[in-house]
């Protein structure tokens, strides 16, 4: 009989085993990789085009196309795609990013011949119905203007503009008038330019060959059109502060960060290590400090966003206006006391086992390992990218720490944004 007065045994985990995508071609070339994994008849089917902000001729560009996809085929009014989707039990989501749109449908396995046909539309045969547009464009306006009294919206747009700059496309954010000047044309030729013919497929769930066979029917019969790669433009980063105060508001909104290595990067795993014990999770420096023993927030993190072309390292937070001053100042001294002073063995070691388990128990499900894969699949690595994770974690010191700490996290090199 258990014994509930005895605290379990901590076992070290001493691997953990990812279940690996499998990777095949659509008889029109068109890459289909697929993860058969779970007891349970449901999948997920993910379009994914590379077609994001990266791409833009126009500001919103990529958003509004992306929306547009559910919005109106050649064969299906707006309802109709919708009605169809809730009348199969399948949940069909858009969206858009710096690099990627996806389109992503959740379904039984049994229903994927009856989807696969709406997907087929949605993906090659979007009407761009001048209503339709105008209606998420009023919808986007709207939103926006909201958008535009937070905060934290407004720091995060600050800072990501103040690291890439405003004439990168990482770095343009989507203004008022950029929606009112987007036109029908704007979107039909991010389309035909950017989407057409032009995408990756990721399958997850209870796959079978059948699957893969209708999949090849649908999807695979039209030319592939391999679009030219848009160049890396490089960062003219220097480091700078904003600060825009409110005098109604009782909050300010923090982002203190950097421009960063990405995942390809030999310092990277190390770093995130770095990372965790600053301010990556609930028991790190920032929260111990800021949250529990000052009490100037609910909430601080730091963490490093990858994206295809380059990363950030952003500490982001909201506080009290009156402590604004103050946090800055303990978020600083926390950084210092990892350039100065050797983080303790017993600290080091909970943050190991943290990251250890975070990673074992983001793996137990067919979509989270999907997940998986896009992380490596879009940063042009392989699953060994998983085996040195665990051997970065395991093996990093206190030494290694102060060094990196130094190395990339230089206050002087970072920039500031303070709103509220």
């Amino acid at each position: 009989m258990l014994d509930r007065t005895m605290v379990p045994a901590i076992n070290q985990i001493e691997q953990v085993s990812i279940a690996e995508a499998v990777s095949i071609e659509l008889d029109n070339g068109i890459p289909l990789y697929y993860i058969d994994s779970g007891p349970q008849p449901v999948m997920r089917l993910e379009i994914i085009f590379n077609a994001g902000k990266w791409f833009e001729d126009h500001p919103g560009q990529s958003y509004f196309t992306s929306k547009m996809l559910a919005e109106g085929t050649k064969s299906y009014h707006a309802q109709e795609i919708a009605t169809r989707f809730e009348e199969l039990g399948a949940f069909v989501e858009v969206s858009s990013g710096f690099d990627h749109i996806t389109l992503v449908v959740h379904l039984l396995a049994r229903q994927l011949n009856e989807v696969l046909p709406l997907v087929q539309e949605m993906v090659y045969s979007p009407s761009f119905l001048g209503s339709e547009l105008q209606d998420l464009k009023d919808r986007k306006k709207q939103s926006l203007l909201v958008d535009l009294q937070k905060n934290s919206f407004v720091a995060a747009r600050q800072f990501t503009q103040m690291i890439f700059g405003e004439n990168h496309a990482y770095g343009r954010m989507l203004k008022v008038e950029d929606v009112e000047s987007l036109q029908q044309k704007d979107v039909a030729a991010f389309h035909q330019s950017h989407m057409t013919g032009n995408f990756e497929i990721i399958l997850s769930g209870m796959v079978r060959e059948n699957h893969l066979e209708i999949i090849n029917l649908v999807l695979g019969q039209e030319p592939l059109d391999k679009k030219a790669q848009q160049p890396n433009v490089e960062l003219a980063y220097s480091p700078s502060k904003y600060v825009l105060d409110k005098e109604d508001s009782l909050q300010s909104s923090i982002r203190l960060g950097i421009p960063f290595i990405n995942r390809p990067h030999p310092d990277y795993l190390d770093m995130l290590v770095v990372n965790e014990i600053l301010g990556g999770y609930f028991g790190s420096r920032l929260m111990s400090n800021i949250r529990e023993d000052k009490g100037y927030t609910y909430g601080i993190r730091s963490g490093i966003r990858c994206l295809t072309h380059h990363s950030i390292w952003v500490v982001s937070t909201d506080v009290k206006k009156e402590f604004r001053e103050q946090t800055l100042d303990e978020i600083k001294k926390e950084i210092k006391r990892l350039q100065t002073e050797l983080v303790p063995q017993s600290e080091l070691q909970t943050v190991k086992n943290y990251m250890l388990g975070s990673l074992a128990s983001s793996v137990d499900t067919p979509f989270a390992l999907a997940d998986r894969f896009k992380t490596v699949h879009f940063s042009r690595l392989d699953y060994s990218y998983f085996e040195q994770y665990f051997h970065a974690v395991t093996q990093i010191d206190d030494q290694r720490i102060l060094q990196l700490s130094n190395q990339y996290l230089r206050h002087d090199n970072m920039s500031t944004v303070l709103i509220g």
